[in-house]
């Protein structure tokens, strides 16, 4: 089926808000229709991503850096987390996991997913030692690697294997995710750079694309796009940003190919899925 562009979706009524929020402390589902919901956060120069599934479970796809960390725990709960159940750190790189130790401190944690690199930095042991303290059950999934969220499926792509030689061994050893539900996915591209991309012989196509490494030049090409057809594109960098994300190049070819952007420096980026359809909304930084 040909993936359809967002369209209004069916709201809570105000009396079924008031109960929700009467029975705040039990844990409760988070959409009665059966949707799902994806929040892109305004970390600054950085990513934090969350999938809310019609199970009531959460993931969060990295935390951002550390200075944002504060508000990045306010953001989850004003969305409503209580408990996230699957935590990603994509690579160790200070703008992906910087914020993850007070996320851990924060909220219960059910698992983290680690890509498994040693970086070797300080901000990567740290984070690694809290979750050892905490018993958070702790993995590096692998390419195949497959969970069901209430009908929402998490597939891992990349990393293939090892990489190592690259310019950026770190953003090639990325953890790459297929998140699907119903007839809309979105593939999560970490920072993955060309060396990594050169290892993934197919990329699924992806109604959502969440660019690699802040629409970087070297974090998408015309490859990509020819095997995933996004009809939409999430670009998270910072405003006015010392990198010059995104390249130009990138917006070029997104163009080329009718792939609609939205970038997190202009405001948080919630998307909501029912079945085949999607409806994007942001809201605006202030």
């Amino acid at each position: 089926m040909r993936r359809s562009r967002g369209r209004e979706v069916k709201i809570l009524s105000l009396a079924a808000f008031f109960i929700i929020a009467l029975l705040s402390m039990v844990e409760l589902p988070q959409f009665a229709d059966g949707g799902a919901e994806f929040y892109a956060f305004d970390v600054g120069q950085g990513d934090a991503a969350l999938f809310r599934f019609p199970d009531g479970s959460n993931m969060l796809v990295d935390a951002g850096p550390r200075k944002s960390a504060e508000s990045l725990v306010a953001k989850l709960r004003r969305a409503g987390v209580r408990r996230i159940d699957i935590l990603v750190a994509t690579h160790p790189h200070e703008d992906h996991i910087g914020g993850m130790e007070l996320v851990l401190r924060s909220f219960p944690v059910g698992k983290v997913w680690d890509s498994g690199y040693n970086h070797g930095s300080g901000v990567q042991r740290s984070m690694l030692a809290l979750v050892r303290d905490l018993g958070i059950r702790y993995g590096r999934p692998r390419p195949g690697f497959k969970e069901e969220h209430g009908g929402a499926t998490v597939e891992v792509i990349a990393p293939i294997a090892p990489i190592s030689g690259a310019e950026s061994d770190a953003n090639n050893n990325s953890i790459v995710l297929l998140v699907s539900y119903g007839e809309v996915s979105f593939l999560m591209m970490g920072d993955m750079e060309e060396a990594g991309r050169r290892a993934v012989e197919n990329f699924p196509a992806a109604a959502i694309l969440k660019a690699a490494h802040h629409g970087s030049r070297n974090g998408t090409d015309r490859r990509l796009l020819e095997q995933t057809r996004p009809l939409t594109a999430i670009l998270t960098y910072g405003s006015g940003n010392s990198y010059g994300h995104p390249h130009g190049e990138v917006r070029e070819l997104l163009g080329e190919f009718g792939v609609k952007s939205y970038a997190t420096a202009d405001g948080d980026i919630t998307i909501r899925i029912e079945g085949d359809t999607y409806r994007v909304s942001q809201e605006r930084a202030r």
